[in-house]
């Protein structure tokens, strides 16, 4: 059996030259391979204020396929564009979200051909950026509602927040997962925007608390089902059973779970919040980067690092918590 050191030296040494065809390097070149080959990456809530900047980021050296529901405001593309979108359903359910993701992935990599000798590569790595944040429903804890019909509306209210973040949140985990394990390249990347806050019961935020801890779960759950984790030998046996796709054994799959994020929604969310403890999304879509063009720096499969701004305002500091 190939050691790990060989096995990444042979997915390195793995190309795709300008027509888009497979070559392969001399263990000599590996070094250099980042010049001469542009990775596909599909970043998934491309639109928003992460996703962009992830997109904007890695496509200075890599193809980058976008998915949201709506597309890219001009405002934040200025001298980049995408190298395809995929547009999302808005108000659709986990079904309809994963079919329109994987057909239009296998769009992007094979057109309309439907043969497997003129197919395209496959995906390099996948970034779930998309999510988004919704108090609790506030209620008057001393006043009961006064009417059968304001019960309801307060019933509607409640479901509607947990169902919207759930929406969010853990759908495009779900759907892009089931993507990773069926269109990715061998030791593809798969990364999930969670949540620090979801490390810890989150009163006040219940469907947003839920929906993160879930994608958290998701994320522990596949990277089980790899052969790049660390769990317990009785655990990786089920995950090898439960194992679907051609390359799933080698994929990485990691949450990256920010305190708050500094964006421009955010802080018209929290006009008084302490910005110097919130992450720059550029320090994120660095370390993605790393990631992507240096297989040997991930942590391991179904890991979840936490992240938060370095001393003295220097980047980000990564942390595994688990």
């Amino acid at each position: 059996m190939l050691s790990t050191a060989s096995r990444l030296l042979s997915a390195a040494a793995r190309q795709r030259n300008s027509s888009g065809s497979i070559t392969w390097c001399s263990v000599s070149s590996i070094r250099f391979m980042s010049q001469h080959t542009k990775q596909t990456v599909l970043v998934l809530g491309s639109s928003g204020a992460l996703g962009s900047v992830v997109s904007k980021h890695l496509s200075s050296h890599m193809t980058v396929v976008g998915a949201d529901v709506v597309e890219i405001p001009s405002s934040f593309t200025g001298d980049w564009e995408l190298d395809g979108f995929i547009t999302l359903p808005r108000d659709g359910d986990l079904t309809e979200m994963t079919l329109q993701l994987v057909r239009g992935v296998n769009h992007f990599l094979n057109g309309s051909s439907s043969s497997s000798s003129s197919s395209q590569s496959g995906l390099d790595a996948i970034v779930v950026a998309s999510g988004g944040w919704s108090p609790d429903l506030k209620e008057d804890a001393q006043r009961q509602p006064t009417t059968e019909q304001l019960l309801e509306d307060n019933v509607i209210a409640y479901c509607s927040t947990i169902d919207d973040m759930r929406r969010k949140n853990l759908n495009p985990c779900l759907a892009s997962g089931y993507v990773a394990q069926h269109f990715m390249n061998p030791f593809g990347l798969f990364v999930v925007i969670g949540a620090t806050a979801a490390l810890q019961p989150s009163p006040g935020m219940l469907g947003y608390g839920l929906s993160k801890a879930a994608a958290h779960y998701y994320v522990q759950t596949l990277g089980a089902c790899t052969k790049q984790s660390l769990d317990s030998k009785s655990v990786r046996k089920v995950g090898t059973k439960a194992r679907q796709g051609k390359h799933t054994d080698t994929l990485s799959v990691i949450g990256i779970l920010p305190t708050t994020i500094d964006t421009d929604a955010n802080r018209r969310a929290f006009p008084h919040g302490d910005y110097k403890d919130w992450v720059r999304p550029v320090d994120i879509a660095t370390k993605i980067a790393s990631w992507i063009d240096e297989p040997a720096l991930r942590p391991h499969s179904g890991s979840l690092v936490k992240v938060r701004p370095a001393e003295q305002q220097q980047g980000a500091s990564f942390e595994l918590v688990r």
